[in-house]
């Protein structure tokens, strides 16, 4: 893979190589295609989106907190929609039926 080689001549690759190189908790792995992953599933629809309308992919930068933030918000909404749907531990959710980042007393 191109963003392994940080001499290679690809600026994308180069990119992306400075990107893991900083970030080591970020994990790059071979999916096998159509089987059934949502999240690559997704990103082949988008991709054969973007080359069907001819609209070039604009990257806008956003600062890192903001993106933080999104993430925190998105994974507290998945993670209460999976507690309150879910089967298990119901005793405790019928006293703590939100779910908290901060430890309670």
């Amino acid at each position: 893979m191109a963003s392994s080689n940080s001499k290679s001549t690809n600026e994308t690759a180069r990119k992306i190589f400075k990107i893991l190189l900083s970030n080591p908790r970020i994990k790059v792995s071979w999916v096998k295609a159509h089987a059934g992953n949502i999240g690559n599933e997704r990103a082949d629809q988008l991709a054969k989106e973007a080359t069907q309308q001819g609209q070039p992919y604009s990257h806008t930068k956003l600062p890192k907190p903001h993106i933080k933030g999104l993430i925190r918000k998105r994974m507290l909404e998945e993670w209460q929609t999976s507690w309150k749907n879910g089967d298990t531990g119901r005793k405790i959710y019928n006293i703590m039926p939100s779910v908290s980042l901060r430890p309670t007393n």
